[in-house]
């Protein structure tokens, strides 16, 4: 599979421009979860859409939001690809991070999966449930689960288990009685017998799962290299939509698995949310003050439009840059 991934890529790159494969600029950047809803960035690098837009990215896995914004403040990681809830609570704190894009809008875990002999809302009083970390983008999707089920955390114990795939683990188990989902891993809950409990989704909320974040010094100093890298997602979708096989390789080598019905599910699921036009998710931001505001005041007074810039996707969007790629 390596080879061929390989292969395919450097038929990508030879297509791509001079300047791109001689006058590359390096970048050191990261992505916060492994699920196929996160599996844009993986594309963008394997296909060489990083490549040929003059970026030689290394791309590095910290698992969580919250190690992530720390690893952006401190100079480590220049861009990323994370829940951008945990960038707006490290700026309601003062720091300077903001979101460029979104990958998509819809909620990633938006499926309340939940033990065989649970039937009902009320039956989750007294229960655990697993969230990645506590303060991450799966914690703040669970709260919002739990008041739109008439719940609040204090009637349950929530628990830190890791990202979804350890989540449904846990839950298929035992070791938890509950855990909001992402679509891929709630179809092998399914498989299993177990019950979906609430589909977010089909409530219309935005949410935070796949945002572009870096500081606003390094957006105004470098931002021609922040532009580049939204070029490369944009590239890379444009990819990911018309290479099915290269792309399910992509998420098997990235996943670590070889489930190949979860992981077409997924493919087939986020090709149809995956953003065409990548403006960063104002609903999501005000989904997650609204959330944060319950702890932080600062946040209750905080308007979306502090911890955005659409400048980036306006620009390529006036080019005519994403129409480009489909025509």
């Amino acid at each position: 599979m390596r080879t061929r991934l390989a292969l395919i890529a450097l038929l990508f790159l030879a297509a791509a421009p001079a300047w791109a494969q001689t006058q590359s600029i390096r970048l050191r950047s990261a992505y916060s979860t492994i699920g196929i809803g996160h599996s844009l960035v993986w594309v963008a690098k394997e296909s060489g859409a990083f490549m040929e837009n003059g970026l030689d990215v290394q791309l590095l896995f910290i698992g969580s939001s919250t190690m992530l914004t720390q690893a952006m403040l401190a100079g480590d990681v220049p861009i990323a690809v994370m829940a951008g809830g945990a960038a707006i609570s490290a700026s309601l704190s003062g720091s300077d991070l903001v979101m460029l894009a979104s990958a998509k809008k819809d909620p990633s875990q938006a499926y309340m999966v939940v033990s065989k002999n649970i039937t009902s809302a009320a039956q989750l009083k007294g229960k655990k449930l697993g969230v990645s970390r506590l303060g991450s983008a799966s914690d703040f999707l669970l709260k919002y689960i739990l008041k739109k089920l008439g719940l609040t955390p204090a009637d349950v114990t929530i628990v830190q288990v890791g990202n979804s795939p350890l989540r449904m683990a846990a839950l298929a188990n035992g070791a938890i009685d509950g855990a909001a989902l992402s679509y891929e891993e709630m179809i092998v809950g399914k498989r299993m017998g177990l019950s979906v409990l609430l589909d977010v989704s089909a409530l219309g909320i935005e949410g935070l799962t796949s945002d572009v974040v870096t500081t606003r010094r390094y957006a105004r100093e470098s931002r021609e290299v922040a532009l580049r890298y939204i070029k490369s997602l944009a590239r890379g979708l444009s990819f990911y939509l018309k290479n099915k096989k290269f792309t399910m390789d992509v998420i098997a080598k990235y996943t670590r698995s070889n489930d190949i019905e979860k992981i077409e599910a997924g493919y087939e699921h986020y090709t149809r949310i995956l953003l065409r036009k990548p403006y960063p998710a104002v609903g999501g931001v005000q989904m997650a003050l609204e959330e944060l505001g319950e702890r932080s005041p600062a946040a209750k007074s905080a308007r979306p439009e502090q911890f955005v810039d659409l400048s980036f996707v306006k620009e390529l969007d006036d080019s005519g840059y994403f129409e480009n790629l489909y025509k």
